[in-house]
């Protein structure tokens, strides 16, 4: 009895109904909230939404070969459609290998549009064949073939078979690696009429597929749908992200300006009256106000506590990051550059407070581009921390203390 455990692919109609009303609800978002026109996009998107949808309906599984060996893809080709042309439509895919830079791109796009791999294997695996079997492992189910046509010892043949079985055992399970062979053979036979005469013809052997299609003959009767709905599934997460990140720099171009409406407002409230930064930072209501209004464009309804919260526990991070401290010490080496030879503490705490209230804002921004907001999740606070250590350190070199610097020292005319 062969047991495909697809745990890592099984989706069932429930899922899949949920993902394609998440999808819809997103659309709805994006006709909403878009700045500009953007009705043609919508259409765009509703098209492939149409056709995820379409696309469960199919009653062949769409099955892709991969080879480096241009002779074997075409003879397993035939075999397979001969046997299971109402089932299976194949096709041939043997590019993998020629363009190794562009792998991912080309995997990526597989799990789009394939149920099955099936992967030929012509000897012992590779390092680079049990990579790009790795990889496409991550994306879909997958199917590894050991084509034991250029063997000719059973025992070189179950050598190589179990080799090949023991390097994927972390990979893949291990009834999904199967044996055939692709050999075209001519046998001669004889067949005795009596003990004396018998005839002798010659016969032609196409290779041997037997255990390849009791796979088959498996999957067909009890996975198939299974496969055709995982595909689908595929594309609507892919759909979705797609959606989410235009909805995304919607809102981003909303929340920017935004953030620095709040950046010129704790620098003008610090220049006028000068406190440490933690201070600022933990207890001003500047930041507090700033993360409820950006909570409202992200539709993320946060109450007065929950912003206070959020805004004391980035503080008390900025402070054990050392953020505060450095920014500081970054300001004065900054002003000195440019010639401002007499620099106020409070310049200095107005700047850092703008600095420290742009890094609160993006960490926000980067928080809100990754949840699941129709989850009605409670706020990640350690994911929020996680963000706000990123930003810092894409912002390492500078550039943009330098930029809130130039732009701050210009709205108080210093």
């Amino acid at each position: 009895k062969i047991v495909i455990n697809d745990s890592l692919m099984f989706v069932n109609r429930k899922d899949f109904n949920k993902k394609i009303n998440s999808i819809k609800r997103l659309l709805e978002m994006l006709s909403l909230e878009s700045l500009n026109d953007v009705s043609l996009l919508i259409e765009n998107f509703k098209d492939r939404l149409a056709t995820i949808e379409k696309s469960t309906l199919n009653t062949k599984l769409s099955l892709t070969i991969i080879s480096q060996n241009k002779v074997t893809s075409p003879l397993l080709f035939n075999a397979i459609n001969q046997k299971f042309s109402q089932h299976i439509i194949s096709s041939i895919d043997g590019e993998i290998f020629n363009y190794a830079e562009e792998n991912d791109y080309k995997i990526k796009k597989l799990s789009f549009e394939s149920d099955l791999v099936l992967f030929i294997l012509h000897g012992d695996i590779t390092e680079s064949e049990k990579q790009i079997i790795s990889k496409i492992n991550n994306n879909q189910r997958i199917l590894v073939l050991f084509n034991d046509a250029d063997y000719n010892l059973i025992e070189e043949k179950n050598l190589v078979f179990n080799s090949i079985k023991d390097k994927l055992k972390e990979i893949i399970p291990q009834e999904l690696i199967i044996s055939i062979s692709t050999m075209t053979q001519k046998v001669k036979v004889k067949k005795y009429i009596d003990e004396i005469n018998y005839e002798e013809w010659e016969e032609v052997t196409k290779g041997n597929y037997d255990n390849l299609y009791a796979t088959f003959d498996h999957i067909i009767s009890q996975t198939k749908e299974n496969f055709i709905l995982a595909t689908a599934y595929r594309n609507s997460i892919e759909l979705e992200k797609n959606i989410r990140q235009q909805l995304n720099n919607i809102r981003k171009e909303k929340a920017l300006p935004l953030i620095e409406k709040y950046q010129i407002i704790a620098a003008t409230a610090t220049f006028a009256n000068p406190v440490s930064s933690l201070d600022l930072l933990a207890t001003a209501a500047i930041n507090t106000q700033m993360i409820i209004d950006l909570g409202a464009i992200y539709q993320q309804s946060l109450s007065l506590n929950q912003s206070k919260e959020i805004s004391i526990e980035l503080a008390k991070l900025m402070v054990k990051l050392g953020i505060v401290e450095i920014s500081s010490q970054a300001i004065t080496t900054i002003l000195k550059t440019n010639a401002i030879t007499f620099i106020a503490g409070g310049i200095i705490q107005g700047i850092s407070a703008a600095y420290l209230t742009r890094l609160c804002g993006l960490s926000l921004i980067a928080y809100y581009e990754i949840v699941d907001l129709n989850n009605n999740q409670k706020i990640n606070l350690n994911l929020i921390k996680e963000k706000l250590q990123l930003v810092f350190q894409q912002n390492k070199d500078n550039n943009l203390l330098k930029k809130i610097c130039a732009e701050t020292l210009q709205f108080q005319n210093i």
